[in-house]
């Protein structure tokens, strides 16, 4: 009998210290849990929320945003709330999808700006500059004649470079640019009958 209670006794106390090695693992973590939260609520700034969807081209108004307290992942950039009076006003360059925090990466100044337009251009060879002209470069668009017949009348367009011009493989060049609204027609039909060429301004971006 006596080595009976023994070997109970025994058994109790492994399953005892098995039980407290389990509170003591669960204390530990438990701290840890809570390191790592208040580490987490130390680190969150208050930053921009989108409150509802702005699609790209639209302005953003102060009732499409927020704030929101929020640790960002690494690498995400955030723009804190009281940057809010920046934004407002700004174009949206992609769609702002409700419950995201902006970036300052996704708004700024339109593609296009108000009463003009834009057009792509396909140039012969010789109808444009070789140098780079990157966008914002001042351009004159210049109406010429074919095979050494009298120009087009009209005036020339003032337009501004908006894509870099690509070279094409028969020499051709293509380049987007922007022109006043009234004048687009005109000058998309001049392009077409390979009646334009391009001359860049003095005072341009190099």
């Amino acid at each position: 009998m006596a080595e009976e209670r023994l070997g109970t006794s025994q058994v109790r106390n492994r399953r005892n210290l098995r039980w407290m090695a389990v509170g003591v693992l669960a204390v530990c973590l438990g701290g840890l849990g809570a390191a790592l939260l208040y580490g987490n609520l130390s680190n969150a700034h208050t930053v921009l929320v989108v409150k509802r969807t702005v699609y790209r081209d639209q302005v953003i108004t102060a009732a499409d945003l927020g704030s929101t307290s929020a640790v960002p992942a690494l690498g995400v950039e955030t723009l804190s709330s009281d940057q809010l009076d920046a934004v407002v006003g700004r174009t949206a360059l992609s769609d702002l999808v409700e419950g995201s925090l902006l970036s300052p990466r996704s708004f700024g100044e339109p593609a296009v700006e108000a009463g003009s337009v834009r057009i792509g251009l396909r140039l012969a060879a010789g109808r444009l500059p070789s140098a780079a002209m990157p966008p914002g470069t001042e351009v004159l668009l210049v109406p010429v004649g074919r095979d050494g017949a009298e120009p087009p009348a009209g005036a020339s367009v003032a337009a501004r470079i908006a894509t870099a011009a690509a070279v094409l493989p028969d020499g051709a060049s293509i380049v987007d640019v922007s022109v006043p609204a009234a004048e687009a027609e005109r000058v998309v039909r001049l392009a077409s009958a390979e009646q334009l060429a391009l001359v860049r301004l003095p005072g341009s971006p190099r």
